[in-house]
């Protein structure tokens, strides 16, 4: 869920995630499936994510029913990414490397996160409601 540095921020507690994220299940702006890259860059996941006002909470899978996590959207930069895709890569990595959007924040110290939509569309759905609910 959240850091202890970033629950000590904005005073919430784990119950209060709790009861927020099981509103968020039926009361969301967006939700869907999202590849998410791992703090070390190393892997993509794909976790199910559901956006709820300035929350964007992400669970293991749809059916999940603790999120596996939070991201605050408060103040938060939300842009797509541009890759220049090489033509000698194959079909499947060509794809892999578009519909990429990151989530960005000014202060220090701070994670980014990146994430790979399923299409084209999805992707820009995804950058304007949270650009929206920021």
């Amino acid at each position: 869920m959240l850091s202890l540095n970033m629950q000590r921020q904005i005073r919430v507690n784990e119950n209060q995630l709790i009861v927020l994220s099981e509103r968020a299940r039926f009361d969301h702006s967006q939700a869907g499936y999202l590849h998410k890259r791992s703090a070390d860059n190393s892997k993509w996941r794909l976790k199910w994510f559901v956006l709820y006002q300035n929350l964007l909470f992400y669970y293991d899978s749809k059916n999940s029913l603790r999120p596996a996590g939070l991201l605050l959207l408060e103040g938060c930069y939300c842009e797509r990414l541009i890759t220049t895709v090489v033509a000698s890569k194959s079909m499947k990595v060509r794809q892999r490397q578009q519909f990429r959007f990151e989530i960005t924040y000014r202060r220090e110290n701070v994670r980014q996160y990146e994430f790979r939509a399923l299409n084209e569309m999805n992707c820009n759905n995804w950058i304007e409601a949270i650009r929206y609910a920021r």
